[in-house]
């Protein structure tokens, strides 16, 4: 089943190799859901996924549209004329976590993540060409099933996978590696999870799960997770051997 959300930030191209790691049946627990695009594929292939979040305005957006979806597009179809306005677009950016009701707050969660070029709900320059009849008919259709959602509560990110227990894999789609200089102070909207990537690293360590890691392609990545099974990807998520030519680093302890 395709995602609602458009991913701009990740944009893996690695399932074909996480379908060959992780065997159909396996328990997946993966960690980091924001469009969930990896998550579902593996899902609808017949590997049961509990997709976790810190970030509580994402656990809800997904809880809304397994529930109802019918009702986030009724709502997306009423305000999205009032958001083509880039004035109340960037109003709407600040204040749509303030309304009360859940799915409203799912529909501008979907609507705002069509309509920002970034993909990302609290930031982003309007460009609303993606919201249209197409997307609103994969979300009539939407229907996951295999795919959890799980919102991990008053837990920072490095500390979230620590105590899962009955799970063959934990997944880490990361994406993009930062030294995360200058954090304290950063702004940063509701559905953004910061990652200490050394930290992070670090408590991998302790984990005897098999696990595996996704990372957009970053020199210090191959450097930190050295003594790891990496596989470099192209941009079609063909294997290479060419860093040049990487795009996307898929790392494993197995």
């Amino acid at each position: 089943m395709k995602s609602p959300l458009k991913e701009n930030i990740n944009n893996f191209r690695c399932l074909k190799t996480l379908k060959e790691m992780i065997p159909q049946g396996s328990v997946v627990n993966s960690f980091h859901l924001f469009g969930g695009a990896d998550e579902l594929a593996l899902a609808d292939a017949q590997r049961l996924v509990f997709a976790h979040t810190t970030q509580y305005i994402i656990y809800e957006f997904w809880n809304c549209v397994l529930e109802d979806p019918h009702r986030i597009i009724a709502l997306s179809n009423e305000l999205f004329p009032k958001i083509k306005n880039p004035r109340i677009f960037t109003v709407i950016q600040e204040k749509w976590t303030t309304y009360r009701d859940p799915f409203l707050r799912a529909a501008l969660f979907f609507m705002l993540n069509k309509c920002s070029e970034s993909g990302l709900i609290s930031s982003g320059q309007l460009d609303d060409k993606n919201f249209n009849p197409i997307v609103l008919s994969h979300l009539k259709k939407f229907k996951a099933e295999h795919f959890e959602p799980i919102w991990d509560e008053n837990i920072e990110f490095h500390h979230s996978f620590k105590n899962v227990k009955n799970s063959d894999y934990l997944l880490f789609p990361i994406g993009r590696y930062n030294y995360n200089l200058f954090e304290y102070g950063k702004s940063k909207g509701h559905e953004m999870t910061t990652i200490h990537h050394k930290r992070f690293h670090q408590e991998l360590q302790e984990i005897k799960e098999k696990w595996i890691v996704l990372y957009k392609q970053h020199p210090e990545v191959l450097n930190l997770y050295k003594n790891y099974n990496i596989l470099m990807l192209d941009k079609y998520g063909r294997q290479t051997k060419q860093k040049d030519a990487c795009e996307d680093l898929v790392i494993a302890n197995f």
